[in-house]
């Protein structure tokens, strides 16, 4: 798979033109500020499009139905939080602990002309607020993601109401799932991903809470 055009995009993911141009103006700002700041794995660089934006942006053939607040932790370079908001979603939430990455952040999204809210943050120190959904990708184990989420929902006076979640993962998906001793109370639906024959979007839902959104 080798990416180079708008067409050949589409023919994995379709987005419109519109969108496809900010994805433009995302690669080449991130190319631009990789000289200075480690933004993304030099290995990736030359096959950009399959590892990053369309391993990202495949994500929205599950969230595009989502309304309300989506918390993308340890955003870094702004996979997959900045391309689902130039694909759509209004209410995204980049949490990166590095300010030069939050620097970052914010002046792809003034180029693009989206709007997104840079936390520069800790997960851990993250004030509570009301979350549809928390994605995030090469950022942690299974069982580390769901501790994070489920440390953000405790500071809620109510507790609840709990996100969903959507997590990229690898071809050590399964063995990160076999972890989740403690966490029974998670269901896990998974789909295949487009650009890693061994990996997995992994789909998860806590079970006997109010959630922001109805089971789909």
């Amino acid at each position: 798979m080798k990416i180079n055009s708008y067409k050949e995009f589409c023919l994995f993911q379709n987005v419109s033109r519109e969108t496809y141009e900010k994805f433009v103006i995302f690669h080449k700002t991130l190319i631009k500020w990789q000289n200075s700041i480690n933004l993304i794995s030099k290995n990736t660089i030359e096959n950009i499009w399959e590892r990053h934006f369309l391993d990202s942006a495949q994500l929205y053939n599950i969230t595009k139905e989502f309304k309300g607040n989506i918390i993308d932790f340890g955003s870094g370079a702004g996979f997959p939080g900045l391309i689902l908001a130039m694909m759509g979603h209004k209410k995204i939430h980049l949490v990166e602990s590095d300010s030069k990455k939050c620097t970052f952040l914010r002046e792809v999204s003034m180029l693009s002309e989206i709007h997104v809210k840079v936390h520069n943050s800790r997960i851990e120190n993250l004030e509570y607020f009301d979350a549809e959904l928390i994605t995030a990708r090469a950022l942690a184990p299974l069982n580390k993601l769901i501790d994070y989420a489920e440390a953000f929902v405790n500071k809620s006076s109510t507790k609840n109401k709990f996100p969903k979640m959507l997590f990229l993962k690898g071809k050590s998906y399964r063995q990160e799932i076999s972890n989740l001793i403690q966490k029974q109370d998670f269901s896990i639906e998974e789909f295949q991903s487009i650009t890693d024959k061994f990996g997995k979007i992994l789909y998860i839902n806590k079970r006997n809470m109010l959630n922001t959104k109805n089971e789909k």
